[in-house]
């Protein structure tokens, strides 16, 4: 994959995911909370519409949907460039970083009761990864 592409494809599920976050974030207010109602009971597969939020789900809710669109944010303006500029270090450190969250976030999702999140979060991987990996620098042509 080309390094523009890379950068393309890495700001393309960055802003593909952003109103996920603005879901999240949406948890804090009961008035609007219809859709993260509908997504957390998706991510915690059959979608059955056994899901209802306390105060503290909100909370943590809200806080989630923050953390990830500051992801999202990063990934479009930070780890998209330095694909395009052949920025090893911060290729590396996103890989790190995605490396890190999957199995944190994996684990407590089943150990919560949730591990359709998990697969999910397989999907989600695959999608931030794909970019950061198979991008290829051009060979420099040899004198």
């Amino acid at each position: 994959m080309s390094p523009t592409a890379a950068a393309n494809m890495t700001r393309l599920v960055a802003i593909g995911f952003f109103p996920t976050a603005l879901i999240l974030a949406s948890s804090a207010f009961a008035s609007v909370d219809g859709v993260s109602v509908w997504l957390h009971d998706f991510l915690d597969f059959p979608l059955d519409g056994d899901f209802t939020f306390t105060p503290e789900s909100r909370w943590i809710a809200a806080i989630a949907g923050g953390v990830f669109a500051a992801l999202l944010v990063l990934f479009h303006q930070v780890v998209a460039p330095a694909l395009e500029e052949g920025d090893e270090r911060v290729r590396r450190g996103a890989i790190l970083a995605m490396l890190f969250w999957f199995p944190i976030d994996s684990i407590g999702s089943i150990a919560a009761g949730a591990p359709a999140n998990a697969a999910f979060n397989v999907l989600f991987l695959a999608l931030f990864l794909t970019p950061l990996v198979a991008v290829r620098r051009p060979v420099a042509a040899s004198a």
